[in-house]
């Protein structure tokens, strides 16, 4: 079922990152200037070197924001800072990860308070499925900066961020960022070759919502979300419905 890592070779890099990337991600293998200089990236460079994985891994994951492909453009919306609720895999190697949404769960209960509803609210669940999954671990990064493989449970750990650090036809490689309550950051790392996202949430939200005006305050606030990166406390969640009823009142007078 695991695979180890194999260092990447440098064509394997190049059709995903910009020429002045991928040099950068080369020429870092060499201390001395002079080196960079002597060697000249042709076509037998890009077919017999690898790219030092240490290397690799810490300017993809150092420039995650940058450089990479989240989970949103699938259609996650953003979840980050959920909660991981259970990860299971079955016998055909589909790899459930399931998130509460911790945002939408504090936009709901404020809702709730504030506008005086009577209304029970069920868990906000988004799952992210894995298919073909052939690597899933977690990982550390040691004092000289390696990745290192633990067994360490990510059970109601937060879901920082998610960075796609390769794609291709065939594979799909995924670094998630998970903090501990202590803040501690690992890494879990899935290689498979497919992603989607049931978002369950959207769904809870509006059966419990239903027939009243905020129905469509979850995709507003998605919409919201995507763009912003809101630290979700309870002066943030009565703003959000504030311009959510401003935004529907104009819409009524229109």
């Amino acid at each position: 079922m695991e695979y180890c890592y194999s260092n990447k070779k440098l064509y394997e890099l190049a059709p995903l990152l910009s020429p002045s990337i991928y040099e950068t991600i080369f020429y870092n293998q060499y201390e001395i200037r002079a080196d960079k200089n002597a060697i000249i990236l042709d076509d037998k460079v890009f077919d017999d070197v690898y790219i030092d994985e240490k290397i690799y891994r810490n300017f993809i994951l150092s420039n995650s924001n940058r450089l990479g492909k989240s989970l949103n453009y699938l259609g996650l919306n953003q979840m980050h800072g959920g909660i991981i609720n259970n990860i299971e895999i079955d016998n055909n190697n589909k790899l459930t990860l399931t998130l509460l949404d911790t945002g939408v769960d504090k936009l709901a209960k404020t809702l709730i308070e504030t506008k005086a509803i009577n209304l029970d609210i069920k868990p906000f669940i988004v799952k992210i499925i894995f298919e073909d999954v052939y690597y899933y671990s977690n990982h550390t990064i040691d004092e000289e900066e390696f990745i290192i493989k633990n067994d360490d449970n990510i059970i109601e750990k937060t879901y920082i961020q998610d960075q796609i650090t390769l794609i291709n036809d065939n594979e799909i490689e995924i670094v998630i960022s998970i903090q501990d309550k202590e803040e501690k950051l690992s890494y879990y790392i899935i290689k498979c070759k497919n992603i989607s996202v049931i978002d369950e949430a959207r769904d809870t939200w509006l059966s419990t919502f239903y027939g009243n005006d905020f129905a469509m305050l979850y995709d507003y606030f998605i919409n919201t979300r995507k763009t912003n990166k809101l630290v979700m406390n309870r002066n943030v969640c009565i703003s959000i419905i504030a311009k959510y009823e401003e935004f529907i009142s104009q819409l009524d007078i229109s």
